[in-house]
Parts: C-alpha cells; sequence; structure tokens
C-alpha cells in the first residue's frame, strides 16, 4: 500500500512539473530619457510571462512633458500615451521619452 501512494504521489509530482514547463518567459526592458522616469513598473530589466499585460505609466518632472514610448513598439496598446500597457509577447526594449515643455521634438525623437 505505502509503494502505492509513493508511486502516485511521484505521477502527480511528474505531471506538475510537465505543466509548469511549457510557459514561456521573456525579458522587458524599461528605461527613460532625460525630463522624467517610469513609475510604473519601474526602469530595469524585467522578466514576464507570455501574454502577460503590463500596465506602463510615464512621469514627466516639472520641465519636461511625456512625448512617446520608443523602441520595441509593436506590444504597446498606445506609444504616444504616458499611462497605457503592452502585452507580452517577446523580448522588449522600451523607452519613455520626454521633451522640455513647450518644446518640439528634436531629430532623434520619433
Amino acid at each position: 500500500m505505502a509503494r502505492v501512494a509513493v508511486f502516485l504521489i511521484a505521477i502527480a509530482l511528474l505531471m506538475g512539473t510537465a505543466a509548469c514547463g511549457g510557459l514561456d518567459t521573456y525579458q522587458l526592458t524599461i528605461s527613460s530619457t532625460a525630463g522624467g522616469s517610469v513609475s510604473t513598473p519601474g526602469e530595469g530589466a524585467f522578466t514576464c510571462d507570455a501574454g502577460t499585460v503590463v500596465e506602463l505609466v510615464a512621469t514627466a518632472d516639472g520641465s519636461h512633458r511625456f512625448y512617446a514610448w520608443t523602441g520595441d513598439t509593436e506590444g504597446i496598446a498606445d506609444p504616444a500615451s504616458a499611462a497605457t500597457t503592452i502585452t507580452i509577447n517577446g523580448n522588449y526594449s522600451i523607452t519613455a521619452d520626454f521633451i522640455a515643455a513647450g518644446g518640439t521634438p528634436g531629430p532623434s525623437s520619433p
């Protein structure tokens, strides 16, 4: 009887491991230009499961305004909005771009 219980537990553990192993994970790297920062989820590198929707919030300092998300923007719902989301379907590197309040985008801005 004890052998059957051990066998069943071993099978259950193997099945659980196989079920978790199929989920893809990707890297989301977030940065910002001078004049602001990314307050949600923050700046740096994050590991995300495939299909995860990540909230993005860029916050300008007093002398700048948010301009756009740049980089790998194909997963971003609204690249022109400081508060938006990105759906993770691959590795992404994105930047929150800020410009001087009252200024116009320079040649390096989209």
